[in-house]
C-alpha cells in the first residue's frame, strides 16, 4: 500500500488540534462561577428564585445563575432580607453577610510603568497601607471583578503587547496572604 502524503498530514493536524484543545480545557479554560460565601461559624440559608441552598460555616457554594434579574430572600442575625439582584456578569458573589470582600486589579502587558501604576493609588486595611488598584466591597451582591475566590490569578496572560488589567476578588485574610506573599 502506497503513503498518502495528504492523508498523514490531515491525521497529524487533527491530532494537534485534539492535543492543543485537551491542554486548552485542562490548565488554560476560566471557568465562569456563581458563588454564595458564609464566613461565619453558623450555616446559613439563602433562597433564590424559590430554590433553597444552605451554606456550611466558612464555606462556599457554587450556584448556577442566568443573566438577569432574581430574587434573593434570607434571614441573617434576626434580619429578612428581601431583595432583587440583577446578574450581568459571569462572575459573581452572593454574600448574605456583608463581609469584606477585596478586589485587586493586577496589570499583564508590556509597556507598562507598573511600579508607578502601583504606589499611585492606596488602600488601608486594619491600619496597614497596601499598594496597587483595591476596591473593597461588602454588598449583598458582588460582580465587578474577573476571577473569583475559588479561581486563581494566571501565571502568565499572553496578549501580545496589548496591556491588560486582570482582576481578582480575595476575602480579607487571603487578600493579605496573597499581598504578603506577592508584594511584600
Amino acid at each position: 500500500m502506497k503513503k498518502n502524503p495528504a492523508l498523514i498530514g490531515l491525521v497529524i493536524t487533527v491530532g494537534l488540534i485534539l492535543a492543543f484543545y485537551g491542554i486548552y480545557e485542562l490548565f488554560l479554560e476560566k471557568k465562569d462561577s456563581y458563588l454564595i460565601t458564609n464566613p461565619t461559624d453558623e450555616a446559613l440559608k439563602i433562597k433564590i428564585n424559590e430554590k433553597t441552598y444552605t451554606v456550611a460555616p466558612q464555606q462556599t457554594t457554587p450556584i448556577e445563575m442566568d443573566g438577569g434579574k432574581h430574587s434573593l430572600s434570607f434571614n441573617y442575625k434576626g434580619k429578612q432580607t428581601d431583595t432583587v439582584i440583577n446578574v450581568t456578569r459571569f462572575n459573581a458573589v452572593i454574600n448574605p453577610t456583608r463581609a469584606e470582600y477585596f478586589v485587586f486589579v493586577r496589570p499583564y502587558g508590556a509597556g507598562r510603568n507598573r511600579d508607578s501604576l502601583f504606589t499611585s493609588q492606596t488602600l488601608t486595611i486594619d491600619e496597614k497601607v497596601f499598594h496597587g488598584n483595591i476596591k473593597r466591597y461588602n454588598g449583598i451582591y458582588i460582580q465587578d471583578f474577573y476571577y473569583n475566590l475559588d479561581q486563581k490569578y494566571p501565571k502568565f496572560f499572553l496578549k501580545k503587547g496589548v496591556p491588560t488589567d486582570l482582576s481578582k476578588i480575595f476575602s480579607k485574610d487571603d487578600f493579605k496572604q496573597f499581598y504578603f506573599e506577592n508584594y511584600e
